[in-house]
């Protein structure tokens, strides 16, 4: 079973679940239940994640301190090598699981049959319609979620900041505008990719608050 198609069974079961409180938004609270589960369910992997930024962030300072001394660079490089490759694997694991929940957000069939998902609504719009194609009062349902993704684009400049000057030329441009970058996303995507977005980037934000509070 593809990871869409696990996507598509958790969703709807959390829709059936959620039927009574949230109505006919029913699926749409599910994509941020469901969203809200599976980052859950990689908080190991988001720890690990962590300690190897923490420990790339010490090799590159130990480098900036021995960069003059052509030895000492390729003994630390031979030392720490091995441990930053490994810090890659805890992102590779998370790919699959996130590719599986876009994917199921932006096609409109899912193992061979109708994904039904996009047919439901929030406040009376279609969860696969685009804001191009939106007119009137629903237009608000969309701005709202591209004002949420703004603001979690803010929180993330001022909070995830890394520690040292801001780079400078392109580098620094580029620092200050991809906090910004799944807004601009938003604006192709369907509801339902939209709603999986800002969840699991508020998710990442207050995720890598804590674990830089906690274990920084």
């Amino acid at each position: 079973m593809s990871p869409s198609s696990l996507a598509y069974d958790l969703i709807s079961t959390l829709a059936t679940w959620v039927s009574t409180p949230f109505g006919t938004a029913a699926t749409a609270a599910a994509i941020v239940l469901g969203t809200l589960a599976v980052r859950l369910c990689l908080l190991p992997v988001a720890f690990a994640q962590h300690r190897a930024d923490q420990r790339r962030t010490g090799v590159f300072a130990r480098l900036a301190e021995v960069r003059e001394d052509r030895d000492a660079v390729a003994e630390l490089a031979r030392a720490e090598g091995g441990g930053l490759l490994r810090g890659c694997l805890p992102m590779l694991v998370q790919i699959p699981v996130f590719m599986g929940l876009y994917r199921l957000f932006v096609s409109s069939s899912v193992g061979g049959h109708a994904n039904t998902l996009l047919e439901k609504t929030l406040f009376g719009v279609p969860l696969g319609a685009h804001l191009a194609t939106t007119t009137g009062p629903h237009l608000l349902v969309f701005a709202a979620l591209l004002a949420l993704l703004a603001a979690t684009g803010f929180a993330s400049s001022r909070l995830l900041r890394p520690a040292g000057p801001r780079p400078s030329g392109v580098a620094g441009a580029l620092s200050r505008v991809m906090p910004y970058a799944s807004v601009v996303t938003a604006l192709f995507l369907p509801l339902a990719a939209s709603l999986y977005l800002v969840t699991t980037t508020a998710w990442t934000v207050t995720q890598t608050t804590v674990l830089r509070h906690f274990w920084g």
